[in-house]
């Protein structure tokens, strides 16, 4: 019986030090990760095994482009003249037709995991382990990519945003709402509408962040100069909010894009960074669109908090107070301390924002406009450089 309970110690000491065994299914919120180029890929299932990181081979394999063929009991994978395969009948892995003395393919429950180390270098990438994140890089120094300390930053940034949003445990106290930031953000104007909401957000004393389009900026010039000359962020909503214009191609998502910021500025002076895409980013905006918003240096936000204020009249202003009064206090109740809340200009939201305003400050909320030096990452995409 002692040897028994000696033997299930040291089993649970071993897997401290060296991580999943081959046996153990993996957990639901990944301990380990692996990121490339500026991303932090979205592997839920990355496990330790033999002191290696090892990720779902079916997975990684579709980020890196490599194509993966079967055939009589061999899986084979074919890269830059290289060819990497895998024996489910002898369990053992070669690299063009010899052998390997190790395992970098293994086979877990009928799925094939391979080393993300190992394969990114075959494959002509390098890697970089941040040990205190727990974090593999793979990058290649022909495709431009940010420093390593600058990635690190981002990935703690995104990572730290991650946790805050899992529901406590345990909690011993209730969510403290002072410390929780608010961020009301407007879209679809300028409007009639925008100067209404403007002149709430004074009355109250508090900023907002307007996304704004540039079919109505063309027409709306003074609106623009006063709202950004009372200290709120402007960003752009593209310039026609047509989804077949503008996800058309990656060329006319970020004419679209790059056109609307260029009013903005030549309006107020002001930079427009950050951007919001119609529709919200998932599923439309693609990796080319993506990779465009960072060469452009842009900074992309959807939201946490959707008032849904587009489906009411104005008789029904109540129902909007209601969405973001449950929203946010959900959000909030969640751990997530920098809410962005999604609303428009229009008639019925103008009619709800003095009671939304109201409760926030009301149960403690800070509300906030955007700070470009202070960016919050908040996008559908879970894209830590956006």
């Amino acid at each position: 019986m002692g040897k028994n309970m000696w033997a299930i110690c040291m089993a649970a000491v071993l897997s401290v030090f060296f991580g999943t065994t081959i046996g153990e299914a993996a957990e639901n919120e990944p301990t380990h990760y692996i990121g490339l180029h500026d991303r932090l890929l979205d592997f839920k299932d990355v496990r330790v095994i033999d002191n290696d990181m090892k990720v779902p081979l079916s997975e990684i394999t579709k980020v890196l482009y490599i194509p993966v063929e079967q055939e009589k009991g061999v899986t084979y994978l074919r890269k830059r003249g290289i060819v990497i395969s895998y024996d489910e009948s002898t369990k053992l892995s070669s690299k063009d037709g010899v052998e390997l003395n190790w395992s970098p393919i293994v086979d877990v429950n009928g799925t094939l995991y391979i080393s993300a180390k190992y394969i990114a270098r075959e494959t002509g990438f390098k890697v970089e382990y941040i040990q205190k994140l727990q974090t593999l890089r793979i990058y290649r120094d022909d495709y431009e990519h940010m420093s390593h300390a600058d990635y690190e930053k981002q990935v703690k940034q995104l990572l730290d945003k991650k946790q805050q949003v899992k529901p406590p445990v345990k909690p011993t106290k209730p969510s403290t709402k002072s410390a929780t930031t608010v961020y009301l953000t407007f879209d679809d104007g300028p409007n009639k509408f925008t100067t209404i909401n403007n002149a709430t957000l004074k009355k109250y004393n508090v900023q907002g962040t307007f996304f704004f389009l540039g079919k109505h900026m063309k027409n709306n010039e003074k609106i623009v100069k006063t709202v950004a000359g009372d200290g709120h962020y402007i960003g752009t909503h593209s310039m026609t909010h047509d989804k077949d214009q503008v996800y058309k191609s990656t060329k006319s998502f970020i004419d679209e894009m790059n056109e609307g910021a260029k009013l903005i500025n030549k309006m107020t002076g002001n930079d427009a960074k950050l951007i919001r895409v119609p529709y919200g980013s998932k599923p439309h905006v693609t990796p080319a669109m993506k990779k465009q918003l960072n060469q452009n240096d842009y900074k992309m936000w959807d939201w946490d908090v959707d008032s849904n204020d587009w489906k009411y009249t104005d008789k029904e202003a109540d129902k909007i107070v209601k969405n973001v009064r449950d929203g946010v206090d959900k959000a909030n109740k969640s751990g997530d301390h920098n809410i962005i809340v999604l609303l428009h200009d229009r008639s019925q939201t103008s009619k709800a924002l003095p009671e939304i305003i109201e409760w926030l400050q009301k149960e403690g909320y800070t509300i906030k406009t955007y700070e470009p030096e202070h960016h919050i990452i908040q996008n559908f995409l879970s894209d830590i450089t956006l």
